[in-house]
C-alpha cells in the first residue's frame, strides 16, 4: 500500500497534480498496490474536490487528521469527539472556523468565501451560537493553545506549519492509528507499506514505517523522521520516487 499526504506532498500548491503523477499512480494500482490518501482535511475534501480535480480515486482514504479511515465505503477506523466536549471547547476559541460531523459540515460565515469549504455538500453556515448536537470528527479555528484544556482526556490538539489555525480531534485520532487499523483489517504488513508526508501530523507515520519518505519541502522534523527524501511537491516528488523505487 502507498500512503500519501495531500497538501504540500502529493498536491501542488494549486491543489492539482501533473499528468505524470496521475499516470504513475495508475501504474502503481495496476500492479495490485493499494493507494491511500492521508490528510488532515475532512473526508469531503477528498471525495468532492480532489477526486474530480485530479482524476485519482484512492482505494482508501484516511481523513480528518486520522479520525476516519474508509475503504470501499466501509469505515475501518473512526474516532469522534462527543458533542458535549465540542460545545464546551468552542467557548475557548476566539473564532470557530468549522465543525465536521458525519452528516454536516458547519462553517463560520467568516469563512464563507473559502470555496474549498462552502462548496461541500451538507454545508451549514452558522455563527455557532447554537449547540452542536452530533459527535464530530474535528473542530478548528483561531484559539490560544494555552487557553485550551489540555487535560481533557477526550481530545488532542493539532497545529500546522503553514496556517495559524488549531484543530481539536479525538485523543486517538492520528494518521498512525488509522493506518495501523487499516493495515490490520486488510492484512498488509508494515514493511509492505510506503508512506509520504511533509508536516507535523505526518511525523508519527514517518517515524514508525521503514519505507518512509519526506518531500524536500517538508518541515525539518519530517525530514529527520523519514528514511528517505524525495523531490518537492511542485516537482512530482512522490511520483518520481515511486517510479524509480517501485515501478
Amino acid at each position: 500500500m502507498i500512503v500519501v499526504d495531500l497538501d504540500n506532498t502529493l498536491l501542488r500548491h494549486d491543489k492539482t497534480v501533473s499528468e505524470y503523477t496521475v499516470d504513475v499512480l495508475k501504474r502503481i494500482r495496476e500492479r495490485g498496490i493499494l493507494v491511500a490518501f492521508a490528510t488532515a482535511r475532512d473526508f469531503r475534501f477528498v471525495t468532492e474536490y480532489i477526486v474530480p480535480l485530479t482524476g485519482i480515486n484512492p482505494d482508501i482514504y484516511i481523513a480528518d487528521n486520522g479520525a476516519l479511515a474508509r475503504y470501499n465505503g466501509k469505515d475501518l477506523y473512526k474516532k469522534m469527539i462527543p458533542y458535549s466536549t465540542i460545545n464546551a471547547l468552542m467557548q475557548h476559541f476566539d473564532l470557530v472556523r468549522c465543525v465536521s460531523t458525519e452528516n454536516t459540515y458547519y462553517l463560520s460565515s467568516e469563512y464563507a468565501n473559502d470555496h474549498w469549504s462552502i462548496g461541500k455538500r451538507n454545508t451549514v453556515i452558522t455563527d455557532f451560537k447554537n449547540a452542536i448536537e452530533n459527535d464530530a470528527f474535528y473542530l478548528d479555528g483561531n484559539a490560544d493553545i494555552q487557553a485550551l484544556p489540555e487535560k481533557n482526556n477526550d481530545i488532542r490538539i493539532v497545529t500546522y506549519s503553514d496556517v495559524s489555525i488549531v484543530t481539536i480531534v479525538h485523543r486517538e485520532a492520528t494518521k498512525l492509528n488509522a493506518l495501523i487499523a487499516t493495515g490490520n483489517v486488510l492484512n498488509i504488513k508494515m514493511d509492505d507499506i510506503i508512506v509520504f508526508g511533509d508536516d507535523y501530523s505526518d511525523i508519527e507515520l514517518l517515524s514508525n514505517y521503514n519505507n518512509s519518505i519526506a518531500v524536500s519541502n517538508a518541515i525539518n522534523e519530517c525530514k529527520d523522521a523519514a528514511k528517505y527524501i524525495c523531490d518537492s511537491n511542485e516537482n512530482d516528488g512522490v511520483a518520481r520516487w515511486l517510479e524509480e523505487n517501485v515501478l
